[in-house]
């Protein structure tokens, strides 16, 4: 694929860890819209809520195996459905930790079923924080921006190996990345 479209990508996925370091919120809005546009460019259309959870899956998921085994303390196992509803949803359409009443009546959605941070703060990525004294109690996976970016990192270094690949599906996905590009091109992106 070249420059154009990998070095992009690339790019902004410095210009994440940049933010990360400087230790504001933005980091974790820009990171969730960078994943949803993956997401996009992977399927080469509009993903719904389960297309984008299956790309969290079979993405994020498989290059960054702690994601698919983080348990709630609750027991829930559903970190896919809280990032479409948390991060997707919530940060990126709602510029919230909340999820709307529809996620949270039909599709699972809680709110603050994610906690933001940065390493300066001294938790752990993907820990599960509770807190008891809150009404209604918090009971989140742990975002540290720095991990985030990281595995952000992993997942586009993944979606481009994968579509470099001489296989039908590579060649697929190369084919769905570069007409989903072309139908709606990426801020700042000089086109091919």
């Amino acid at each position: 694929m070249g420059y154009d479209i990998e070095t992009y990508f690339r790019n902004r996925v410095d210009e994440l860890r940049s933010l990360a370091q400087r230790g504001d919120p933005w980091v974790f809005l820009c990171a969730s819209s960078f994943l949803e546009y993956l997401a996009k460019i992977e399927l080469g259309k509009t993903t719904s809520a389960t297309n984008y959870k299956d790309f969290l899956k079979n993405y994020l998921f498989k290059v960054c195996p702690a994601y698919a085994g983080f348990q709630y303390h609750s027991g829930s196992q559903d970190l896919a459905d809280q990032m479409y509803h948390v991060l997707r949803c919530g940060i990126v359409h709602s510029f919230s930790l909340f999820a709307d009443p529809a996620a949270k009546r039909k599709h699972g959605g809680r709110d603050r079923s994610i906690l933001l941070a940065h390493r300066s703060s001294g938790q752990r990525h993907l820990a599960n924080y509770v807190n008891q004294r809150t009404k209604p109690k918090v009971d989140a996976a742990v975002f540290v921006a720095e991990d985030f970016v990281d595995d952000v990192s992993k997942v586009t270094d993944f979606l481009f190996a994968q579509a470099r690949k001489k296989s039908i599906v590579g060649r697929g996905l190369k084919r769905n990345l570069q007409n989903w590009m072309k139908m709606y091109p990426p801020i700042g992106m000089r086109m091919f």
